[in-house]
């Protein structure tokens, strides 16, 4: 790959294209295919969310809800909660509020725990029953679709802090159930598993049931760039070409991570250009950083980004250091 090129001495172009919204090609550690933002869902979805903070959870679950509020979809939220909130509880939980009109059958929360037999034991045919249902009654009522989230660990037997096999084996049959049964996009699905609860055997089978992982809409989304915040670990990912336009985006997000605790990954790999100025702004933020006890991780930069950062001197800031280069191509 050149060192210099049209755009400037800091070109590499990767694939895949900015933008797009599954990739079957890549494969996440728990089995999943490929990531959907959440604004990208479509009826008929059937996503996933591994997720292992309340912040993370709480950021999808807003998104999630107010893109049904905006879609004039049905919400149906599964609390584990044995007292869970009203509507207009999840709606201050997810710092929204009520929709022009007010709430009316716009959002529906259920106890799990309606689902559990006598013994304990979770009961997919019993909930499934219940989503058809409510599916069929959104429909009736008018709505475009009914969009189903919940924690769904909170279904299953916790014995002694371990899930049994026949709790896993029941859940996973209603993920078969769920995803046959809203196939045709009479609704769409979030199933939210809490990874400091489950073993990663149980993890492995909950992810391999789903063909995406969702994750938090853009903080920018332009024709050319695009930064979404990441949770495992805490940082962003930068996808795109980050030039003169795209500083104020790019120092924008930076700041929306300036409060994180501890150190901060920024995902480079899929970056097809970062000029001088952009490198800059990644200076001044490991600094800050710095200033706090705490680094910043550049992972995936291209080689040859790497080798303008290390001429520089930039290698040696202070809250900055360098992870693995992402090969061009």
């Amino acid at each position: 790959m050149p060192f210099a090129s049209a755009r400037g001495i800091f070109s590499c172009v990767l694939p895949p294209p900015v933008g797009q919204r599954h990739n079957p090609g890549m494969v996440h550690p728990n089995g999943l295919r490929g990531r959907v933002h959440v604004g990208d869902l479509r009826p008929g979805d059937h996503a996933c969310l591994l997720f292992e903070s309340d912040e993370e959870r709480a950021s999808i679950l807003r998104d999630f809800v107010l893109g049904g509020l905006e879609a004039e979809d049905k919400i149906l939220y599964l609390s584990g909660a044995e007292d869970p909130p009203g509507p207009g509880a999840l709606l201050d939980e997810c710092r929204l509020p009520e929709p022009p009109g007010g709430l009316a059958d716009r959002v529906e929360v259920v106890r799990l725990a309606e689902f559990l037999s006598g013994r304990g034991q979770f009961e997919p045919a019993a909930l499934l029953r219940r989503l058809r249902s409510a599916a069929e009654r959104s429909r009736q009522q008018g709505y475009r679709t009914l969009r189903v989230a919940g924690d769904l660990c909170a279904a299953l037997h916790d014995g002694g802090g371990a899930f049994s096999a026949l709790d896993v084996a029941r859940l996973l049959r209603y993920e078969a159930l769920l995803a046959e049964e809203f196939s045709s996009g009479g609704a769409l699905a979030v199933c939210q598993y809490d990874i400091r609860r489950c073993g990663p055997a149980a993890l492995d089978a909950f992810a391999s049931a789903h063909v995406s992982s969702v994750e938090a809409d853009p903080l920018v989304r332009t024709a050319e760039l695009v930064v979404v915040r990441t949770y495992r670990p805490q940082g962003l990912r930068v996808e795109g070409v980050v030039d003169a336009e795209a500083h104020p985006c790019l120092r924008d997000a930076l700041r929306s991570v300036a409060g994180v605790r501890g150190d901060v990954r920024l995902e480079m790999s899929r970056v097809e250009f970062l000029d001088l100025a952009g490198l800059r702004l990644l200076m001044t933020f490991a600094r800050a950083r710095a200033a706090r006890h705490c680094t910043v991780e550049l992972a995936g930069l291209p080689p040859h980004l790497l080798q303008v950062i290390t001429v520089v001197g930039w290698d040696r800031t202070p809250g900055l250091r360098l992870g693995a280069a992402h090969a061009c191509r």
